[in-house]
């Protein structure tokens, strides 16, 4: 298809969110196998990818009919400007703790990195605050952000380094690891609910579904096309990978999978603990601007000194932001714990709960909120013409969703 004017074309758009969706969070996805066993494991995930990759369509859906921008326009169609906020606070709180879980794993290579090549035992609290001090706040200080485009593509090879390695690792030990895949191949417990939330988190970039909408033309063909092939390509590499990741370590693997490997004569994971190390210190100030935007985005008086103190807002909200993650970052170790939680949380949220609640009450009766100065493209009689099959989904899409939510909570810290 050739492209609009000024519009990206179906594979460049392809191309930038599988680029979203396959990050650091792939090396929690072996954890999430062993918590739910393979057969019903790689099942899950396929079952979630499909979930969130029709809610990101039905996102561009509800944009088109309701001219909406923004997933904040989106929300505030359905319940009303005055509870914009809500997604606000879920993306504020989506991007804090994906950085919380950056930290984690930041701290996770260098002390493996050190250990294999110094041999020094470096305390997890020394590393965090070092790594905040030299790297991070230097960085979420930037206000030109636009050089690391280039750190972000280094960081997606090297993701893609480590991948093609733990792979063909795998397949160098085909027999005895196919015996740790078969080990537990099959088990039907509240695991899969902690496997869903990990799995939920790994699918989520539903913030970012209008901007892709707009970015192809509103073209909701194009957009459908573009959610096939990405999430269809992430599901492949996130299987393969969490396949193999378990099939070398059975259920000694651990939240994240790196971590399972010695240094001792093994180089490629030496520097592969360096490399990650690198493209995630990069990655974070990318994420923490995000979440930092929201904050502001979220409180007048924010606003007003932004324009007023702009260089003494920016330095206290940046300053207290990051100190403030690496301080949660000291107290957990394990980072499928973190990206458990988010996907449980803040991932089902995002991905399945606002969504179908929102077409459920667009779709429902009048809404004066259609009409108004923000959303210039409403419908004219301030509703959508619900389809009964769609209502129907969207409600399922609540009922898994809330019961996801609360059963994965749970299991990630152990209750069930």
């Amino acid at each position: 298809m050739a492209a609009r004017e000024g519009k990206m074309t179906i594979q460049s758009a392809a191309v930038n969110l599988t680029k979203n969706l396959v990050g650091a969070g792939i090396f929690s996805l072996p954890m999430a196998l062993r918590r739910g066993s393979v057969l019903p494991g790689v099942g899950v995930m396929a079952l979630v990818g499909a979930l969130c990759g029709s809610s990101f369509v039905l996102i561009a859906y509800m944009c088109r009919a309701l001219g909406c921008k923004t997933y904040r326009e989106v929300w505030c169609a359905g319940f009303g400007r005055n509870s914009g906020w809500v997604p606000d606070v879920s993306i504020l709180l989506n991007g804090f703790f994906a950085c919380v879980a950056y930290v984690i794993l930041i701290v996770d290579f260098l002390q493996k990195a050190l250990e294999g090549l110094f041999g020094w035992d470096v305390s997890r609290s020394t590393l965090v605050w070092s790594n905040t001090i030299l790297f991070l706040l230097p960085l979420a200080h930037a206000r030109n952000l636009s050089a690391l485009k280039f750190t972000s593509i280094m960081g997606l090879v090297i993701i893609g380094l480590v991948f093609a390695y733990i792979v063909m690792d795998f397949l160098g030990g085909l027999g005895a690891n196919m015996e740790n895949l078969r080990g537990d191949l099959f088990r039907v417990d509240m695991g899969l609910f902690s496997t869903v939330a990990i799995c939920t988190g790994a699918f989520k970039a539903h913030y970012n579904a209008p901007k892709f909408f707009r970015e192809l033309g509103e073209d909701l063909t194009a957009h459908s096309q573009v959610v096939i092939i990405s999430y269809g390509a992430a599901f492949a590499i996130y299987a393969s990978f969490a396949l193999a990741g378990l099939g070398l370590f059975g259920d000694k693997v651990l939240g994240n999978l790196l971590k399972n490997y010695s240094a001792e004569g093994n180089v490629p994971i030496l520097l592969a603990w360096l490399g990650m190390a690198f493209a995630i210190v990069f990655t974070y100030p990318l994420v923490f601007s995000s979440a930092r935007d929201s904050i502001i985005g979220m409180s007048s008086a924010l606003q007003a000194a932004s324009k007023s103190q702009p260089v003494a807002t920016h330095v206290g909200i940046t300053s207290s932001m990051v100190v403030l993650i690496s301080i949660l970052a000291c107290f957990l170790e394990d980072v499928s714990v973190v990206t458990g939680l988010l996907g449980a949380t803040i991932g089902s949220c995002l991905c399945w709960i606002f969504p179908a609640l929102i077409y459920l009450k667009v779709s429902g009766g009048p809404n004066k909120e259609l009409n108004a100065p923000l959303l210039p493209g409403g419908t004219k009689n301030g509703k959508l013409k619900g389809d009964g099959a769609l209502k129907c989904y969207s409600a399922i899409l609540v009922l898994v969703g809330t019961a996801s939510m609360c059963i994965g909570i749970c299991s990630v810290f152990g209750l069930l």
